[in-house]
């Protein structure tokens, strides 16, 4: 195997094609963790009848969208800022407010760390430990906050660990922020999915704490990754710089489109949070009774999984699964994990079984 296939991140199933020799469309990938129920009747719907507007410039300042945005969390236009997927939101973040220093809980998230080099900012990182089940544990972070910390990274739910931090945790956390002038930047890409939704969100708080900054992306939860849709909730102050640096006309107008339907989607809301409450304790329950692995109990869409058999690698159980059609996530280059640890989402009922008795060919038939 060339070295090319150790690159490959989650959701590319277009490399994984050409490495493995199977058809796209015979890849089931759990490697990339979005919305099995698929695209809502209502986006397809606005999707087609926005076509005819790509004979236009989209609206530089995306005022549609914003304002459906802001109803759909009751927000004000004013404190969203909306862009090429989330990792622009986050560029844009060190770019706007001129970070030298970030604290980063680890692991998690790699745009974090990649925007912080590319724009010469410091990082610390903070360990998340194996044995707390990687949960953040709020007082050590905190004991970590240094003087001159600019701002501190959060991926709620974490992002690869799959685990969740309350909002009562995170206000404390905002409160001791503030007293030592330090952001809380909170990335709730996956939080729709997660039992209890939005009810999981901070979101509020913005309104009253300006150390706080969320991102956000309607990726995951309406299943539009190729859509290219994040966005950022803060103070205007901080919602003002980042349209002053932002490239214009990043958002397209089918993008735009969409502002009118997320509110609508109460009951697509509903179906998923009833699908992963289900769906998530099945496919946690079935991967702990293979054996070999140690499973870390997820809070979203997505598993962490530790393998114990001493004769497998990250790389070398991606490798076998791939073959047999089935991708997962090598979690070895997430800081503070190694060669021992992949992800893989969670799926509905056939493909989480497909992925149960891949693994099990995997690790007992090899």
């Amino acid at each position: 195997m060339s070295k090319a296939s150790t690159d490959i991140h989650g959701g590319n199933i277009y490399k994984a094609s050409q490495l493995y020799g199977i058809n796209t469309q015979d890849i089931l990938d759990f490697s990339a963790n979005i919305n099995p129920l698929g695209i809502p009747d209502s986006v397809r719907k606005a999707l087609a009848e926005g076509i005819d507007s790509l004979v236009n410039y989209p609206d530089p300042e995306c005022i549609a969208l914003r304002q459906g945005i802001g109803g759909y969390l009751d927000i004000p236009p004013e404190n969203i800022i909306v862009g090429n997927g989330a990792t622009e939101i986050v560029f844009l973040l060190y770019d706007s407010l001129k970070l030298r220093k970030v604290l980063i809980p680890a692991p998690a998230f790699a745009e974090y760390s990649k925007a912080a080099k590319a724009s010469g900012c410091e990082i610390i990182y903070h360990e998340m430990r194996e044995e707390a089940g990687f949960a953040l544990e709020i007082p050590r972070l905190i004991d970590d906050i240094a003087a001159d910390v600019d701002a501190i990274f959060i991926c709620n739910p974490n992002n690869p660990t799959s685990s969740l931090i309350s909002k009562s945790e995170l206000i404390y956390l905002a409160r001791q922020a503030q007293m030592r002038n330090t952001r809380v930047i909170v990335d709730e890409a996956f939080i729709e999915l997660t039992c209890g939704g939005n009810e999981n969100s901070i979101v509020q708080a913005v309104k009253e704490f300006d150390n706080i900054f969320i991102i956000r992306a309607f990726t995951k939860i309406f299943a539009i990754p190729g859509l290219r849709l994040g966005y950022g909730i803060g103070s205007s102050d901080i919602i003002g710089a980042m349209w002053e640096r932002k490239q214009p006309w990043s958002v397209n107008n089918l993008a735009c489109a969409l502002g009118n339907v997320f509110r609508q989607e109460k009951e697509y809301l509903h179906r998923t949070s009833l699908w992963l409450k289900e769906e998530k304790e099945r496919l946690f329950n079935e991967l702990n009774r293979l054996g070999n692995l140690k499973v870390f109990y997820p809070q979203t869409n997505f598993i962490l999984v530790k393998i114990l058999d001493e004769g497998l690698t990250a790389k070398s159980l991606r490798d076998m699964m791939a073959r047999r059609g089935i991708l997962i996530r090598d979690a070895s280059n997430f800081t503070f994990l190694d060669d021992r640890f992949v992800r893989v989402a969670v799926k509905d009922r056939a493909s989480n079984e497909k992925l149960i008795d891949t693994f099990k060919s995997v690790l007992y038939e090899r």
